[in-house]
């Protein structure tokens, strides 16, 4: 069983507006700072090594590793990549990856902010449309995702099945969500 992926339309959806929270700032992250994000990783499990880090800055577009900082702190509290295509024959689709928030921000909307940074880089560098991966449980995220507008796609078979799931889950009708089919529109 895949991954979901969904897309989001610059060209047929507006671009959310980036909404800081007080006590948070915005920051993209340095090759330095490789040690405070792999400390985020671990805040959930995510765990990754130093080469980890440097293999992943090839996939990231100019500055485009965001992390929310706790301004008490300075700790990195949650963050979020604007990254290369996945798709070999797309290369115009950007990615929005590995958003991840430190579970001790709960509550504050990091994630949504720190995913509209980057899907902002995204639009700045050219790019159109991004895609992203996710899994069923992960509801809270797909609700943020749908409330920016991100679509799901429908790109393999089991795939309405799985989104009708997450809509009732979320208690919004399956049109709510405007599903991409398995070849969208956009994909000449």
């Amino acid at each position: 069983m895949g991954q979901l992926k969904m897309i989001f339309d610059a060209e047929a959806t507006p671009v959310p507006l980036l909404n800081m929270p007080h006590g948070f700032s915005l920051h993209a992250v340095s090759p330095a700072e490789c040690g405070k994000y792999l400390a985020l990783r671990q805040t959930i499990n995510w765990h990754w090594q130093e080469q980890d880090f440097v293999n992943y800055q090839a996939k990231i577009l100019p500055d485009g590793l965001f992390v929310m900082i706790d301004d008490a702190t300075g700790k990195f509290a949650a963050s979020a990549g604007a990254e290369t295509s996945d798709f070999k024959d797309h290369p115009e689709i950007a990615v929005l990856g590995w958003v991840l928030t430190d579970p001790m921000y709960k509550g504050h909307h990091l994630g949504k902010n720190v995913s509209i940074a980057a899907m902002h880089k995204c639009l700045s560098l050219g790019y159109r449309r991004i895609s992203l991966l996710t899994d069923d449980f992960r509801i809270p995220a797909l609700k943020t995702y749908l409330g920016l507008g991100w679509q799901p796609w429908l790109y393999e078979n089991d795939m309405p099945e799985r989104w009708a799931k997450i809509a009732a889950n979320l208690k919004i009708t399956c049109d709510s969500m405007r599903c991409l089919p398995k070849k969208p529109y956009f994909f000449k």
